[in-house]
């Protein structure tokens, strides 16, 4: 199984956005996946249809993908503004397919090509969303339906939803951007608690560790959270890594 800190630390040596690029498959390739595609909409960008697209797909379909079709696809508006991931198993693909008949001609045509060209197969996508107008999407997929797929979702899904926001945040920050208040005052008691949830720990575990009320524990890492300009714990944890606090 995936080390999602293993990733984090790999991640964290890369010095420039031209490595970033170089290496990103090698690393995405450890989830076990054969296909892979990560899209960023950079912070402070007021234009929604502006963003890079890294990814092992064929560039027949991103570009047409890019062109024609992310504005009318469900699965791209559903991770565009929502957190919550999306499992290609057994269940979405068959619904998937059920429901193409009964979508609009746009949204029929952007299934047919993800099907044309193989990328109807088992996976899932993540997303996640800074406060400065940042998004990331990525994807990791069997192609084919390979059933493997199912296997390395299980296996990976948690890893890569760990390792996920820290890897946006990188991607955007070797881009130029910094956030404001990069020189972040977090305190002893907040430092404690993200380092126990980045080791896993709930808000009650740590609480036990730290022989303090699992109240408490949340109102450092909202504490936390605030301060690093992150949306949610798992993000704080990341920022706090990429700026060497913890």
């Amino acid at each position: 199984m995936l080390n999602p800190f293993d990733v984090i630390e790999k991640l964290q040596a890369i010095p420039t956005v031209e490595a970033f690029k170089a290496s990103i498959g090698d690393i995405l390739a450890r989830c076990g996946f054969e296909t892979w595609a990560y899209t960023v909409k950079l912070p402070d960008s007021f234009n929604a249809s502006s963003f890079d697209v890294l990814h092992c797909w064929d560039q027949e379909f991103v570009d047409r993908y890019v062109a024609i079709h992310a504005s009318n696809c469900p699965r791209f508006k559903h991770l565009w503004f929502e957190t919550t991931p999306l499992i290609y198993d057994n269940k979405f693909i068959k619904e998937d397919l059920k429901q193409l008949p009964n979508h609009p001609e746009p949204v029929q045509a952007v299934v047919k090509d993800i099907i044309d060209f193989g990328y109807h197969g088992y996976g899932f996508s993540l997303s996640t969303h800074g406060r400065h107008g940042d998004k990331g999407v990525l994807t990791l997929q069997n192609r084919d339906q390979n059933k493997g797929g199912i296997e390395a979702t299980n296996q990976n899904l948690f890893a890569a939803h760990t390792f996920f926001p820290f890897l946006h945040m990188k991607y955007i920050e070797l881009k130029g951007w910094k956030p404001p208040g990069v020189a972040i005052p977090l305190s002893q008691r907040e430092r404690e608690c993200l380092r126990w949830a980045a080791d896993g720990k709930t808000t009650w575990e740590t609480g036990m560790i730290l022989n303090i009320s699992e109240r408490t524990v949340n109102f450092h890492l909202t504490n936390a959270q605030n301060k690093l300009h992150a949306t949610n714990k798992i993000q704080a944890v990341a920022r706090a890594v990429l700026y060497n606090i913890l």
